[in-house]
């Protein structure tokens, strides 16, 4: 089947950092204007690792379409980020991500619920996603709460339920039940 394995590389896999704080190591940066073709709202990208794993944190920017209070958040989310990063370049923005790679900082991630269409079945499905919340210089001992997590909202989980049981319905020719065991 294979000749020889000897020059085969085979990295670690590396897992994602879940909900929590976690002091982690800033070793990269992207923008959306790296992506080709990418026309969305603009971000910038820190992708960061621990020794449990690695997470990207993906801070929005803002365009034509962003409200003056939004913009405002996002401006200081993205300050709150690079200060913790140790960065004190603020009037060149490039020169201040630079300056953030390489540091040592804590952050809290948050786990987002929500719930989509399975692409291959169709079948409605929960997901989630783990979103940064915010960061400190690295000692500063944040803690964690669980209001940094979204779960699925009631109206949310209703709307998930009803279209299940829809597609639960449709599936089996109109005999299932989510009442039932099987």
């Amino acid at each position: 089947m294979f000749d020889s394995l000897e020059n085969v590389e085979v990295k670690a896999q590396q897992s994602y950092l879940q909900e929590g704080v976690h002091t982690v190591k800033v070793v990269e940066m992207k923008t959306s204007a790296q992506r080709e073709g990418y026309t969305g709202t603009p971000y910038t990208e820190f992708k960061v690792q621990s020794q449990q794993g690695i997470a990207y944190l993906k801070l929005s920017g803002a365009d034509d379409k962003t409200s003056d209070a939004a913009k405002e958040v996002r401006q200081k989310i993205f300050k709150r980020f690079l200060m913790s990063a140790g960065a004190k370049q603020f009037s060149n923005i490039p020169l201040a991500c630079k300056e953030a790679v390489g540091s040592v900082i804590e952050v809290i991630l948050g786990k987002r619920e929500y719930w989509t269409n399975d692409k291959d079945t169709g079948e409605p499905v929960v997901k989630y996603v783990i979103d940064y919340k915010t960061s400190a210089p690295e000692g500063a001992n944040l803690r964690f709460d669980e209001k940094n997590n979204k779960l699925l909202s009631p109206s949310d989980s209703a709307a998930y339920k009803a279209a299940h049981d829809a597609f639960l319905n449709a599936s089996s020719g109109g005999v299932a039940d989510s009442s039932m065991p099987f």
